[in-house]
């Protein structure tokens, strides 16, 4: 079944992330960390697919997505439908199925996020935070650069929360590192839950590093794609 959301306001969140606020259908549920898939009503883009995280909670009267934008110049690889919903006005709309996704909220964890790839953990971890459970649990964020951290603020005043940002092409005050087995056991050591989701090369790494030093399937938390590759 396809759902029709109205676009109520999109407000800079990075340089190149947006956050978009949309209206929310009746019956439409969801859990923290699902995602659905969109089409544009733009020509050539109604039956787009991608799949975005929803970064509302369950509770609240919208749905939210916060959401990376490519622009196809720079990255040709890109079909140019986040190019596209970075030009969006309040009262354009777009069409999404019902919410889908693996990962959810299975208790504290470490949280490795690159990039985009933070979006699943956002309802997760405000909805812990609601409930006063986020202590025990940690965000290792990879960017390239410092200006594209995600919600930086959020993360950093989130009680109980440590926050480790990571860099990739920038020096200065942050941790400049790969996030590999090294740095995982530095830093948190491997007998936790961890919670993965980021571009498809850091997934792959992460996830053999997880399981050459000895953490169990089920104390990995990412879409099931990845665990049966």
């Amino acid at each position: 079944m396809l759902y029709t959301l109205t676009l109520q306001r999109i407000t800079p969140v990075t340089p190149d992330t947006v956050h978009l606020v949309f209206d929310r259908p009746a019956g439409y549920d969801f859990l923290p960390g699902q995602a659905n898939h969109w089409g544009l009503d733009i020509p050539g883009f109604r039956d787009a697919g991608k799949p975005f995280t929803i970064t509302s909670l369950p509770d609240q009267d919208r749905l939210e997505f916060v959401i990376k934008i490519y622009n196809t110049a720079e990255h040709p690889d890109h079909d140019g439908v986040t190019e596209r919903i970075g030009r969006l006005k309040p009262g354009d709309k777009v069409f999404v199925d019902g919410p889908s996704g693996d990962i959810r909220d299975r208790g504290p964890g470490v949280f490795v996020a690159g990039g985009a790839g933070v979006t699943p953990f956002i309802p997760i971890l405000l909805q812990r935070q609601r409930a006063g459970e986020v202590g025990g649990s940690t965000l290792i964020f990879s960017n390239k650069c410092e200006a594209d951290i995600i919600l930086r603020d959020t993360w950093e005043n989130m009680d109980g929360l440590r926050s480790i940002f990571v860099t990739t092409e920038e020096d200065g005050p942050l941790h400049r590192d790969e996030i590999d087995a090294g740095f995982i056991d530095e830093m948190v050591g491997f007998d936790n839950r961890f919670y993965v989701c980021g571009p498809p090369p850091m997934m792959r790494a992460v996830i053999a590093d997880l399981r050459a030093y000895g953490v169990h399937e089920e104390q990995i938390v990412v879409e099931s794609k990845w665990l049966e590759g």
